[in-house]
């Protein structure tokens, strides 16, 4: 699509677990063009985009996209955007609605005409002259040193001038354009890829312009040490709230040694807490590393958890590996090559490296490894059922008489090996739960023995079954757990 007026488009995928960048996508433009498929209608990640737009406060244009597909229902499309409040113009709104196909180019004219036209009515307008305002987009390390990805909202930004975002400061040393190719300035509206970073910004950064680097300096030194006193205002909450924990564990164990003195119990099962898996994350670009962390941030449960412990821009180095054979960590690089010699070192070291290109894969190759320290589910599986019919004694070496149970087995296979239940009553309730210690048809022992067939059962260590006991056999499996 080409524009005569509006020249640039941040575009972001259709994926949950990038949030983070289509919040900022709709705080850095002017008008959002919200694409949802005909097919698919709304789905949540196209709620989540018209929220960030109307909490930017950013207007908004509609396409919908795969009209050239069969039995696609474009008012259903209209009627649920309606319900999270996007009110087209057929339904009496202000937002146009373009139907378009990316596959046949159907519509993108009238979609072009639409973003003019709404460009036009907004009369936006930008400062050439004063001081360079705009957000780091993306962030990245290549061979000749640190970049950003700058989109310019207010100023004309050029080779010389002295900017801050965040904490990372720059004399720009050249600009280049989204082809490479390098530019003498870059006026509102323009991105442009900017170098001479002494520090990493982030993506998200808003940028300024300094009039020096001294000033660009302090700046960045009264934003670290506003950075540290927050950061030391949490770790003391932090350590504060671990010690009310601690007093209320302290005070809870308390009671409960009390309670168990009394009742002469004491229980050896107490939890010891969910477990950290510690990850470092190596990614390609900054946005890249924030969404991921974010993501492998949030995957856990009660028991186990992710514990990112960094995230860097760049590849996977020697002091990454290092550092995870130290913390028995995992590296995830995304996006990226990962040197050989390297992988050699953290095989050697016992380190695992996540190399991943989509990270959906990655999402899933983390709870893999997560699993792996969830504790099995122990299941019962019951194998076979009988009935006891009658009770009789037999004399055992040295003149010793047991009881023997007469059964008939009703279901399954009765098998020696697997644990036993005996139940009693029409409550069914389990007046013993062992082993047998004896399985005999006729007066040969046995290991098992089949639905309809008869048997004699003695039971480890416990005589007193009676006629009518139901007799259960089962056994006892670990299944692997998956988050």
């Amino acid at each position: 699509m080409m524009l005569q007026q509006a020249d640039h488009f941040l575009r972001h995928p259709r994926s949950c677990s990038i949030p983070e960048m289509r919040k900022r996508g709709a705080d850095v433009t002017d008008i959002v063009i919200l694409v949802v498929a005909a097919d698919d209608s709304v789905k949540p990640q196209t709620i989540e985009a018209i929220k960030h737009a109307k909490q930017a406060n950013v207007p908004m244009i509609v396409a919908i996209n795969k009209v050239d597909k069969d039995n696609v229902n474009i008012e259903r499309v209209k009627q649920d955007l309606a319900r999270h409040n996007v009110s087209v113009e057929d339904y009496g709104g202000d937002v146009q609605a373009v139907c378009v196909s990316g596959k046949t180019g159907q519509g993108m004219l009238e979609l072009e005409e639409a973003a003019v036209t709404l460009s036009e009515m907004l009369d936006l307008r930008a400062d050439h002259e004063n001081n360079v305002e705009g957000w780091v987009i993306e962030a990245t390390t290549k061979p000749g040193g640190r970049v950003a990805t700058v989109l310019v909202r207010r100023g004309t930004l050029r080779p010389g001038d002295v900017i801050v975002a965040g904490t990372a400061w720059a004399r720009i040393r050249t600009l280049k354009n989204e082809a490479g190719v390098e530019v003498k300035d870059a006026p509102p509206g323009t991105p442009v890829e900017v170098d001479g970073w002494r520090e990493q910004p982030l993506a998200g950064n808003e940028v300024l312009q300094a009039t020096s680097e001294q000033i660009a300096k302090d700046v960045v030194q009264l934003r670290l040490e506003k950075e540290e006193n927050k950061q030391l205002s949490g770790d003391m909450e932090a350590i504060n709230e671990a010690r009310r924990e601690r007093r209320q564990r302290a005070a809870g164990a308390s009671q409960e040694e009390s309670s168990d003195e009394l009742a002469g119990v004491s229980d050896d099962s107490a939890t010891s807490g969910s477990k950290g898996i510690p990850f470092i994350i190596k990614s390609d670009v900054s946005g890249s590393a924030e969404a991921i962390v974010n993501s492998v941030s949030a995957i856990g449960n009660n028991e186990v958890y992710a514990n990112v412990l960094r995230s860097t821009v760049g590849q996977v180095s020697e002091f990454d590996i290092e550092h995870a054979a130290a913390a028995n960590a995992h590296i995830i690089s995304f996006n990226q090559v990962v040197d050989p010699q390297q992988s050699r070192l953290a095989e050697s070291k016992g380190v695992k490296i996540l190399d991943h290109r989509v990270i959906y894969e990655l999402i899933d190759d983390v709870k893999a490894k997560l699993s792996e320290h969830l504790p099995p589910n122990l299941v019962q599986r019951v194998s076979g059922e009988a009935e006891i019919g009658q009770i009789f004694e037999i004399t055992l070496k040295g003149r010793l008489k047991t009881s023997i149970a007469g059964c008939k087995v009703k279901n399954g296979v009765i098998t020696r090996a697997h644990k036993i239940r005996v139940f009693r009553g029409k409550n069914k309730d389990v007046v013993y739960d062992g082993t047998i210690s004896s399985l005999k048809n006729v007066k040969k022992d046995v290991t098992e023995m089949r639905k309809g067939t008869e048997c004699g059962m003695a039971f480890e260590n416990w005589t007193e079954f009676q006629v009518g006991d139901q007799v259960q056999t089962y056994e006892e499996i670990r299944e692997k757990r998956h988050l």
